[in-house]
């Protein structure tokens, strides 16, 4: 990336899977004079402003994304109570695998 260059991307959590990611992605991006363009928006980093913006948001995505995988922990957990989650189906019968044993 060259200076005044932009790093373009359509949502945050496409950018960076947690908020210290994200932060190591925006101290390399005003290190080397980048800016952010995110959803269209376009952010210099530099801003104090930009800068605590941009940490509020990389908060709220990863807030976002722990959500998304703690209600797909508990529909898995309802799933499997209700014996509609088996699990990776066996290649062998039982039969098969008697028969490799012996």
């Amino acid at each position: 990336m060259r200076a005044g260059d932009a790093l373009v991307v359509p949502k945050l959590d496409r950018l960076a899977r947690s908020v210290p990611d994200a932060r190591d992605i925006g101290d390399s991006l005003v290190a080397r004079s980048g800016r952010l363009s995110l959803g269209g928006s376009l952010y210099a980093l530099a801003d104090p402003r930009s800068k605590m913006f941009f940490s509020i948001l990389a908060t709220f995505a990863e807030f976002e994304v722990d959500l998304l995988r703690l209600r797909t922990r508990e529909r898995m957990a309802v799933a499997r109570a209700k014996g509609k989650l088996k699990g990776k189906q066996l290649k062998l019968t039982a039969r098969q695998q008697a028969h490799l044993v012996e």
